[in-house]
């Protein structure tokens, strides 16, 4: 690989342009500096006004460091296609290939993805070549190559993206703003939960919207039939859930208070949900918080047998967890079942 000379300024726009039209994350400068390893030399050398001369292989990290850190990748940097491969077959590629037909299959997979990416009309020639070297052997180490293909073509910066502004989420509006998506069934953005799996600290920081949308979001990927609150007014039910066989007009099931704090809930909390619970005649309520119970509020559910649980910070990370799509959605555009009609 060769170098790069930029002045920093560009540099950091380039920077932040690429791993933002591969996360979906409409980024600031301050943005991409605040996710990079301060310790880095290329994030020192960012900060500075200077011309800089960076390896692009180099670069390439970067950008895959940053997408790393807002949980668009499942690793840091930006390793080779081969090695991409080799890590997704594990030990028994050995066993696949030898080394220097690794090196072949690398070099022509790359020499598709670029006829691809520009569209050129003689790409199923090379298509077909690369098919030929994997002749014989089973069909989920093809499919596992498609995998590293199409990961190669959406993170890498050596591959043109684009992504309308439109379709951009803005990263300071999981903090700032009480926006959900405005889409049908869809609580809170993909996007945002992938940043979060990244990032468990900034959990506390998020918006009490996007939290509460959040909220809802795990419950209706759990099956449930969810109603998201009005947010200001709602009368302090933020959430309600009806299991997916409740008739209609049935009471819900579970009823969610939303706390984002850092505080523990104390007692004023449950008694208040309790009150609603009767209120609503729901079957059990529960409260999700970035904090936990308080002893006292936990004493008070167990003694006078309150049909309420908690879902703590610590449970919170695992929903997120668990939901997490990296390399998917915005990021993943290379539909390599498509390639494999062509074959």
């Amino acid at each position: 690989m060769g170098h790069i000379i930029m002045p920093a300024f560009a540099f950091r726009a380039s920077l932040s342009e690429d791993a933002g039209v591969r996360s979906g994350f409409a980024l600031t400068q301050q943005d991409m500096l605040d996710h990079l390893d301060p310790d880095n030399d290329i994030t020192r050398q960012l900060r500075s006004d200077e011309l800089l001369r960076l390896p692009s292989d180099g670069y390439a990290d970067a950008v895959g460091d940053l997408l790393f850190a807002l949980g668009a990748a499942e690793t840091k940097g930006m390793p080779t296609l081969a090695t991409r491969f080799m890590r997704m077959v594990g030990g028994d590629w050995r066993d696949l290939f030898e080394f220097d037909q690794m090196l072949q299959m690398e070099a022509i997979a790359h020499e598709y993805l670029r006829r691809r990416n520009c569209g050129a009309d003689d790409q199923d020639e090379v298509y077909a070549e690369l098919r030929e070297l994997f002749g014989g052997k089973a069909s989920n180490v093809w499919e596992t190559l498609q995998q590293a293909m199409a990961i190669e073509l959406a993170q890498s910066p050596f591959y043109t993206r684009t992504l309308d502004k439109a379709d951009a989420v803005a990263l300071s509006a999981l903090f700032k703003s009480e926006k959900l998506p405005n889409e049908a069934n869809r609580f809170f953005d993909q996007r945002f939960i992938n940043y979060l799996a990244a990032q468990p600290d900034k959990l506390a920081a998020m918006n009490w919207r996007q939290f509460e949308g959040m909220t809802a979001e795990w419950f209706q990927r759990e099956g449930y039939t969810v109603e998201l609150g009005s947010g200001r007014g709602d009368g302090g039910v933020d959430v309600r859930l009806w299991n997916a066989d409740s008739p209609p007009g049935a009471p819900p099931a579970v009823i969610v208070q939303c706390k984002r704090q850092k505080t523990k809930i104390e007692k004023v909390v449950v008694k208040g949900l309790y009150a609603d619970l009767l209120h609503e005649q729901a079957g059990s309520g529960m409260i999700v918080t970035t904090s936990d119970i308080s002893p006292g509020a936990a004493k008070d559910i167990k003694a006078r047998a309150y049909p309420i649980t908690s879902a703590n910070r610590q449970e919170i990370t695992r929903w997120i967890g668990a939901m997490r799509l990296p390399d998917s959605g915005i990021v993943m555009d290379f539909d390599a079942s498509d390639a494999g009609a062509k074959a």
